[in-house]
């Protein structure tokens, strides 16, 4: 019965991955995190902008295909940002 339930643990853990967060301070009010999970309501993988004072929108982000060390994002309320990939640092652990 044990060695089942180990089993079992071992196949949950394969299942889960890390999720990574990277972060780009834009500014003393602002910052953007972009994840690697996808996003869901169109193509690429999830961003958000946050304000210090708790207004934020979310986004998607793909890299570009031009300019491969950059990223474009779409953000929900209609604007985009195009910024650069190795701006962002790790914030979690992959």
């Amino acid at each position: 019965m044990k060695k089942l339930i180990l089993i079992a643990l071992m196949l949950c853990s394969l299942s889960v991955q890390a999720l990574e967060l990277r972060e780009y301070q834009v500014s003393e009010q602002l910052r953007i995190i972009i994840s690697d999970t996808e996003c869901g309501w169109r193509d690429g993988k999830q961003a958000s902008a946050q304000r210090i004072d708790g207004l934020y929108f979310k986004g998607c982000w793909v890299p570009m295909e031009k300019f491969p060390h950059m990223i474009h994002i779409d953000w929900s309320n209609g604007d985009f940002s195009e910024l650069p990939y190795e701006e962002f640092k790790i914030v979690s652990p992959n």
